[in-house]
């Protein structure tokens, strides 16, 4: 038995708490993964929701990206001590997620953790994160690149992606990027993250 937080509905309601679990109540997946870290989304806090359109088959374990250390495998993939994460794949929407202190997913869905990153780091990215890098790798693609300095303007900028998006943008060298923002309390996270402003209002 383990600990995992389930998200159960009612006709007008829906509740979540920790309860003990055991692996029959994790979906179905090639690999058994010892959860270490998970990160909390937006999508996760609209799972919590009556209403939130996120969760589709109740009860369900939440969570929508997770890394941990693989427990046991039947994926010639991976092996017991690997470092893994897993994001997307409806995982924490139709396949129990990384809300619990183990999941079970298809060997598909699984990233190794490159040693250079710790467990711990690659949640800290999480699914914002990787977002966000995806984004401007995308950028880059297409011709935008540090020696033309471009201007880059970021919308949600103090939200998850646009935050972590602009920490990114100047790690790699780019200097010309301005927040989108409306509120004061957002004007001052964008200078903290050294961004021009722009309102939004």
């Amino acid at each position: 038995m383990f600990n995992a937080v389930v998200v159960r509905k009612s006709a007008s309601n829906v509740s979540y708490k920790v309860e003990k679990v055991d692996e029959s109540h994790l979906s179905k997946g090639d690999v058994l993964v010892k959860v270490v870290y998970s990160s909390i989304n937006y999508k996760d806090m609209l799972a919590l929701q009556y209403k939130g359109g996120v969760i589709r088959d109740y009860p369900m374990i939440p969570g929508i990206d997770f890394a941990g250390i693989v427990e046991s495998s039947s994926n010639d993939k991976f092996k017991e001590g690997d470092n893994v994460l897993v994001t997307g794949y409806d995982v924490g929407v139709t396949h129990t997620g990384g809300f619990s202190e183990y999941a079970q997913v298809p060997g598909e869905w699984i990233v190794p953790i490159p040693q250079e990153m710790s467990i711990k780091e690659s949640m800290v990215y999480g699914t914002a994160g990787f977002t966000a890098a995806l984004s401007i790798f995308e950028l880059e693609k297409y011709g935008m690149n540090i020696k033309s300095q471009p201007e880059i303007l970021v919308s949600g900028a103090t939200g998850g992606v646009g935050s972590v998006a602009i920490q990114i943008l100047h790690k790699i060298g780019y200097e010309n990027i301005t927040a989108i923002v409306r509120k004061e309390k957002q004007i001052e996270i964008a200078k903290k993250i050294r961004c021009k402003t722009s309102n939004n209002n």
